[in-house]
């Protein structure tokens, strides 16, 4: 089982995901952050912001 914490993006917030596989732990990271930090989100509007966030949360799923 994969998992990856809110707080291994350096939020402040104790919200765990957790997946069979990375694509699993991804989908319900972005499903919580659109209902919880969709504040955060929304600053990431650039392909450049939001390929970094992709490529930090692969690094984060352990």
């Amino acid at each position: 089982m994969l998992q990856l914490a809110c707080r291994d993006l350096g939020m402040d917030c104790d919200h765990v995901v957790h997946g069979e596989s990375a694509s699993e732990v991804k989908q319900k990271a972005m499903v919580h952050a659109a209902e919880v930090h969709a504040e955060v989100l929304k600053t990431m509007s650039s392909p450049e912001q939001l390929a970094a966030m992709d490529q930090l949360i692969e690094a984060k799923i352990r």
